[in-house]
């Protein structure tokens, strides 16, 4: 399992707004969903890692649907930020991008209808009182693991929209200044391309729809604009 398909990566390195050191290295780990990993496989991980704790941030019927098998040692907690499943972020049984374009490829218009407002998204969840205790929570956890020692991988799905917000909140919380933490934001781009890629050529092959191409394809990309928003809104 690459890297770019796991779209993992370790937060330390990112320097502080003030100039005087940067994140740890070791501590905080972001990705995509384990579930794509065997066990074997992602019993290596975390030990190429060093994995203590692992934080879900996907709906419980995400989880169910695709769990991770982590090793025994390893602690793991479910954090979600979003209350219900959202088309294009969390994914109910069943219904997975794919599954349901294959389910409505006769129907584009009432596809693009069901891809969300990421503007309205990342705001919500910085905002919204059930989602905003929930990303506080993890910031807290994250940052009170890493006081012990422990280093923490979080992930969602595609480990881009509420992964994303959550390295943003727990970055903003060490100073680290927005520049940094958009850059960190769209680094994401480097291991999504080729995959949105494939997927749009086969939502393209299925509907023959090429303005519903192009919201998938934006759907799956990081926008700079939607971190911007979470960040705006962040108070």
């Amino acid at each position: 399992m690459h890297n770019r398909e796991l779209n993992i990566r370790d937060l330390g390195g990112i320097p502080f707004a003030s100039g005087k050191g940067a994140v740890p290295h070791g501590l905080f780990i972001r990705s995509g969903k384990l579930s794509v990993l065997s066990k074997e496989q992602c019993l290596k991980l975390c030990k190429k890692y060093h994995i203590n704790c692992v934080i879900d941030l996907r709906t419980p019927v995400e989880a169910a649907e695709f769990p991770d098998l982590l090793p025994d040692d390893v602690i793991y907690m479910q954090i979600p930020l979003l209350k219900d499943a959202t088309v294009g972020i969390s994914h109910e049984t069943g219904s997975d991008p794919m599954t349901i374009i294959r389910r409505l490829r006769k129907q584009p218009e009432k596809l693009k209808e069901m891809a969300p407002d990421f503007n309205i998204l990342y705001r919500d969840v910085v905002t919204d009182e059930y989602s905003r205790k929930q990303l506080d929570q993890v910031v807290a956890t994250l940052k009170n693991n890493a006081e012990k020692g422990l280093c923490t991988l979080f992930h969602c799905t595609a480990g881009k929209d509420r992964t994303g917000i959550v390295s943003m909140a727990l970055l903003k919380s060490y100073g680290v200044a927005d520049g940094e933490i958009i850059n960190d934001y769209m680094r994401t781009n480097r291991n999504a391309f080729w995959p949105t890629m494939k997927k749009c050529v086969g939502i393209g092959i299925l509907t023959w729809n090429w303005s519903l191409v192009r919201t998938a394809y934006q759907s799956f990309m990081a926008r700079k604009k939607l971190i911007q928003t979470a960040i705006k809104h962040y108070k």
